[in-house]
């Protein structure tokens, strides 16, 4: 039989749902860590997650489960159809399918990859109730080709561009379109899962650390913010990156800037090279001492939640 590698993308930045979605809690898994369980069910390897935005997290979060990384560097400026690319690029000439999957698709049924797996095609998607979903199942024969595609639409662009013929399944699925790039599509894909099992979802403990002086003036986006302006080496870029406005963007700056009373951003204007951002050695300060104190009170109030509601009843 023909070698399947598993591909699961992973380099965004989850800007729209506030809080990084591969390592989002599903039944007290991670969902990328149930995509790459799936994947390997569904016998496939190498699996293979393109990371970029938080890699080292994300790859120490999968540790230890014999997949396989690339980073897409430029996370911030590229688009998935760039990850997929890199992918494809790490793949051995032993490999004649990919079963190919966004990390927030978690609830995707065996008896889907079954049938896609079984069925024969260059580019074969699942269809529940006429929407089409994930994973796809990509051929050999489209590797060269999709890295050729310079266009735009991402791989459905590419897919059509090329006129390759597409392979739709008939499945009784609806997992195969529940992402999570909202807090309300997360909230959803939950509900769907507590019909699924007829079982509650387990407790889980939500910490958001803000700080405030007049005001709450920072909170997790704000230091995302300035976690990508600190990468991209611009505010415009990094407003880019979390579909903010530009002026929404300089808002929350002068906003910051004013509580603190300290500057955390070094503007740059035009020139040869161009203008851009950077942040000041305080900006930095501010920066890291933020997710110290995350890392340690996460550690302390999942402890604290252990201890409280480990006996609860439910």
């Amino acid at each position: 039989m023909s070698q399947l590698a598993g591909l699961i993308l992973a380099a965004g930045v989850s800007s729209r749902m506030g809080k990084f979605k591969p390592l989002l809690d599903v039944d007290g898994r991670s969902m990328i860590r149930r995509v790459a369980d799936r994947m390997a069910e569904a016998g496939a390897s190498p699996i293979l997650v393109v990371t970029g935005y938080r890699a080292q997290e994300l790859e120490a979060h999968l540790d230890g489960l014999g997949v396989e990384f690339v980073r897409n560097a430029r996370y911030y400026e590229t688009q998935m159809m760039d990850s997929l690319i890199l992918g494809l690029e790490q793949l051995g000439p032993e490999v004649e399918r990919v079963l190919l999957s966004p990390a927030d698709i978690p609830l995707v049924q065996r008896d889907t990859l079954q049938a896609l797996l079984q069925a024969e095609g260059k580019f074969i998607c699942p269809v529940c109730q006429g929407a089409t979903g994930h994973p796809v199942v990509l051929h050999r024969s489209l590797f060269s080709r999709l890295r050729d595609y310079s266009g735009e639409g991402g791989l459905r662009g590419a897919v059509d561009a090329l006129d390759v013929p597409i392979t739709q399944i008939e499945v009784e699925d609806p997992g195969t379109a529940l992402d999570s790039d909202t807090r309300d599509e997360y909230a959803a894909l939950l509900k769907y899962r507590r019909r699924q099992t007829s079982l509650p979802m387990p407790l889980q403990l939500d910490v958001q650390i803000c700080l405030q002086a007049e005001t709450c003036f920072w909170d997790p986006g704000c230091a995302q913010f300035l976690e990508l302006i600190d990468t991209t080496g611009s505010m415009l870029g990094a407003c880019q990156c979390m579909h903010m406005s530009y002026s929404k963007g300089w808002t929350m700056i002068n906003e910051l800037e004013r509580q603190l009373g300290f500057p955390v951003l070094i503007r740059s204007q035009g020139g040869s090279n161009g203008g851009g951002s950077s942040l000041t050695g305080q900006g930095k300060d501010l920066l890291t001492a933020y997710r110290a104190l995350q890392t340690d009170v996460q550690a302390y109030s999942q402890a604290a939640f252990k201890k409280y509601f480990s006996q609860l009843g439910r």
